[in-house]
């Protein structure tokens, strides 16, 4: 099984994690790692390195962000830069719906690259303008109505 680590400001790896499993239940095979304001890099390093000897028996491990260019990416983007030897992909800008769709795919799908790939191809349906979408409704449905 593929490995997660969710890493992000503040509680925002916990958050989200609490959240995923509110939905779909208790997951394994996980780590968080939260940057809290307290802590320095050395500190989210060692979070980061103790977070990925945790999970070093999975089929790789994706890193899920909070933010692209942020602390946590970077020096998410470090360890995959020293540590070349294991499977370590990073991707930024995560969100609940796609961390959803991560765990549900990781059961069926065991190859990193083939789950970003997927996750990648996916994740401009995650967000859904309302307003858009209320009013294409109305349109389908006042179509409905004329005779």
């Amino acid at each position: 099984m593929i490995g997660f680590i969710i890493i992000g400001h503040n509680h925002f790896a916990s958050g989200i994690l609490s959240a995923v499993e509110m939905i779909i239940g208790r997951q394994v095979n996980v780590e968080t790692v939260d940057f809290l304001p307290q802590d320095d890099i050395e500190t989210l390093d060692k979070k980061i390195s103790n977070s990925i000897k945790t999970l070093d028996n999975s089929d790789g491990i994706i890193f899920f962000a909070d933010i692209a260019g942020g602390s946590p990416f970077n020096r998410s983007m470090v360890f995959l830069v020293e540590n070349l030897e294991l499977d370590i992909h990073v991707i930024g800008g995560i969100n609940l719906p796609l961390l959803i769709e991560a765990f549900n795919l990781r059961n069926s799908i065991r190859i990193p690259n083939e789950l970003i790939d997927k996750l990648i191809s996916i994740g401009s349906e995650s967000i859904v303008y309302g307003n858009k979408m209320l009013q294409e409704e109305f349109k389908k449905n006042i179509r409905g109505y004329i005779p």
